[in-house]
């Protein structure tokens, strides 16, 4: 789809206003004479969004079947024609042509917030999913599903606050692990990473290794390998050797079965299919080919993922005639950047691939990093695997299996608080039913060395966020620090919305310095509520439900929002203090 130019703006909003009304005859001489079909308004909404408020069954069918128009497709706000059209005539219509009931399909992503990277894999019929972690602690987190579509957090792999500690400690914000793979081979878990390092490091690209009888853990020790490269994953051929793949390209080296040893030198399967950025390298083995699926394009809208398959491990590897078979080619869509998939097969034979997306604001801002969406991979006769017909990426697609939410087995009892780098379990401590203690360090949001904060991931656009703050009776008369909340994205870029002893203030902080501060008089004395409304870029503060200020522009959160480092991340939220004071916390819900 495209945004109407200012050459067809009065014809499009022309036709908008006659199928809103139903006006068949007229919508159609629009399309036969002047307005492209193609157009869509300021919000993404398609001509058929609006046939489907004109309630003419007719005319859908007509754009659907005639011009190519998709009910699945979504404006920037989620809202597809499907959803517009339950109650109405054209519902019944839309459900034949789909294949599928509104209320028999799943919507993406089906991991919101920063879940990057995904890996997957099944075992019986369980399914387990990493994604990348970068700084924050614990390290890598595992979800559990049972049907592709729900998922929940069962475990993490790097728990160690000490190891954390001296192998995140000093890192710079975006590093940390990057792209993790979660592979099972003979009753054990194996989860790989790349340990990005700083760049003044020996070795700024280290590959982890980690394995465990149980998938949510615990872990053992991770080993670390001094191997160039990123996104490594693990395949074990029918011979049962093993082998790691990195990137640049797909480039393959033997490991040692517990994945402890190098045993080859990294040598080059193949390099993609357009040479720009390959990475995210993924074998599987199917039908006598191993198939080599790769991320192309770097993370930006160039994304993509792309194939090829050999008959034997080494190559040479013949590229698939689709190649990309997923890339995002229409700018209007709201689920952008997609790539870095890789396949599972499911019970019944059937293949599914998860893959990354980016999803922005005005089209720019990407404050929720990048997420994780699910489509089918259908065959062709002579074995070259589709995804989502050919389609691009979907905005809702049929349920693979009847609904089943994940039923909490094995699951946390609660969202994990995460901390950047490690976490000092001296300064915090979390009471069995949520309550939180965190004793300040001295150090501000921006010093990588504090670690007296905790966040968890923005989980959509629009949210709010409640805590109750108090302060126990003999920290009152020496309460000298500032503490409340805080929307975080790295020690560069953050805001503080917080008091002191006598005031009440909201900051903002990017590039080593505060740009913005208000203020007000208070004095804090016991139980606060601070309250943050999350509306896209705006954000409301609110202290003991009473309206303090408003922000419209909140950008600096955002992986756009500055220039410097590596902003692979996304924007968090949660609770923090800077002084020396002890303090307690409830979120509400």
């Amino acid at each position: 789809m495209n945004l109407y130019t200012s050459k067809t703006e009065a014809t499009a909003k022309r036709a908008f206003e006659a199928a809103g009304n139903g006006e068949e005859a007229l919508v159609k001489h629009l399309i036969d004479h002047s307005f492209n079909v193609e157009d869509c308004d300021e919000e993404g909404n398609s001509l058929l969004h609006y046939a489907v408020k004109g309630k003419n069954r007719d005319l859908a069918a007509f754009l659907v079947e005639r011009c190519g128009l998709d009910p699945t497709w979504s404006n920037q706000n989620m809202v597809t024609p499907y959803d517009l059209a339950k109650g109405t005539p054209v519902e019944e219509y839309f459900k034949t042509v789909c294949g599928f009931g509104s209320e028999e399909c799943y919507r993406n992503p089906v991991q919101r917030g920063m879940h990057p990277d995904p890996s997957i894999l099944r075992v019986g019929d369980d399914y387990y999913m990493v994604n990348s972690s970068f700084i924050y602690f614990p390290g890598i987190p595992i979800s559990h599903s049972k049907d592709l579509v729900h998922w929940k957090v069962i475990g993490y792999a790097v728990t160690d606050p000490g190891w954390s500690e001296e192998n995140l400690g000093k890192l710079q914000g975006g590093r940390g692990f990057w792209a993790p793979d979660i592979s099972y081979h003979n009753g054990r878990f194996y989860i790989c990473a790349t340990l990005r390092q700083n760049d003044d490091a020996p070795y700024i690209q280290t590959q982890m290794v980690t394995s465990s009888l149980f998938p949510q853990g615990p872990y053992e020790t991770p080993v670390i390998h001094n191997v160039l490269g990123i996104d490594p994953s693990i395949f074990t051929d029918d011979d049962g050797k093993r082998y790691m793949l990195i990137n640049r390209g797909a480039r393959i080296m033997e490991i040692s079965e517990d994945g402890k040893k190098i045993l080859s030198e990294p040598s080059l399967l193949w390099y993609g299919h357009s040479g720009h950025a390959p990475e995210g390298p993924h074998l599987i083995k199917k039908d006598g080919y191993y198939y080599c699926f790769l991320a192309e394009g770097g993370t930006g809208k160039g994304h993509m993922i792309t194939v090829a398959r050999s008959r034997t491990l080494f190559g040479p590897y013949e590229p698939c005639p689709f190649n990309p078979i997923l890339h995002q080619k229409d700018e209007m869509a709201v689920l952008q950047c997609c790539g870095h998939g890789k396949p599972v097969q499911t019970p019944d034979g059937r293949w599914f691939i998860v893959y990354l997306c980016s999803r922005f604001l005005d089209g720019k801002w990407g404050m929720l990093g990048r997420e994780t969406c699910l489509d089918e991979i259908t065959w062709t006769a002579d074995g070259w695997p589709v995804i989502h017909q050919g389609k691009g990426p979907s905005s809702m697609a049929p349920l693979p299996f009847p609904s089943k939410p994940e039923d909490g087995t094995g699951s946390l009892e609660r969202e994990v608080w995460l901390t950047p780098r490690t976490r000092d379990n001296e300064r915090i401590r979390e009471e069995a039913d949520g309550t939180i203690w965190i004793r300040g360090d001295n150090k501000d949001l921006c010093d990588k060395a504090c670690r007296s904060l905790l966040v968890k991931c923005q989980p959509d656009f629009q949210f709010d966020a409640e805590f109750v703050m108090d302060i126990p009776e003999e920290e009152k008369e020496e309460f000298t620090s500032d503490a409340g909340v805080t929307l975080y994205y790295d020690e560069n870029t953050y805001i503080k919305f917080g008091v002191t002893k006598n005031e009440v203030f909201v900051s903002e902080y990017i590039d080593n310095t505060y740009v913005r501060t208000e203020k007000k008089p208070f004095v804090f004395q016991g139980p606060v509520t601070f309250r943050v409304e999350t509306d896209g870029l705006k954000r409301t503060f609110l202290l003991n439900n009473r309206f303090l200020w408003q922000w419209t522009d909140v950008t600096s959160i955002c992986s756009e929002g500055l220039v410097k480092g590596k902003r692979f991340t996304g924007a968090m939220y949660g609770v923090y203090v800077n002084g020396s004071n002890l303090l307690r916390w409830r979120q509400h819900s």
